[in-house]
């Protein structure tokens, strides 16, 4: 009967890291709100649609801050599920990507400088190359435990 193979205790610190870099996204995006539209995202807050937009920033916000609490617990208490999240958050992230951009297609083009974005482009690439890195030495070690 084959073993049940390990997974790395890495995926629980990297999970733990991206975790508490939520809880940093979160607190920008609520308590730092006006600051982070302003100068991060680099809103125009003059149109009427300045409350919406705020409003959509702290509601994204306020997700960080719950998916970062939930991170931080999934590291320290189920690692099976840390390593399904590192996985899923990509995949989670372009179909979002592709859907804001189908839907928006009829708007006109966004003046904001997205600011936060290269950031979340590293936060996703660390995800995937965790997940990718993590089946890759539980293969390893799979193949190792069956040849001893």
């Amino acid at each position: 009967m084959r073993q049940p193979t390990s997974i790395p205790r890495f995926v629980s610190v990297i999970a733990l890291l991206l975790g508490c870099y939520d809880l940093v996204r979160g607190f920008m995006h609520t308590i730092l709100l006006k600051y982070s539209a302003t100068n991060i995202a680099v809103l125009d807050l003059t149109t009427s649609t300045a409350r919406d937009q705020l409003q959509l920033l702290g509601a994204f916000g306020i997700a960080n801050l719950e998916t970062g609490i939930a991170m931080i617990l999934v590291a320290l208490f189920a690692r099976p599920i840390a390593l399904a999240m590192l996985g899923a958050i990509p995949v989670v992230y372009l179909i979002g990507y592709y859907a804001i951009k189908f839907n928006s297609e009829s708007a006109p083009p966004s003046n904001a400088n997205w600011g936060g974005a290269p950031p979340l482009v590293v936060y996703l690439a660390i995800s995937l190359a965790t997940f990718l890195a993590a089946l890759i030495v539980m293969r390893s070690s799979r193949r190792h435990d069956i040849t001893t």
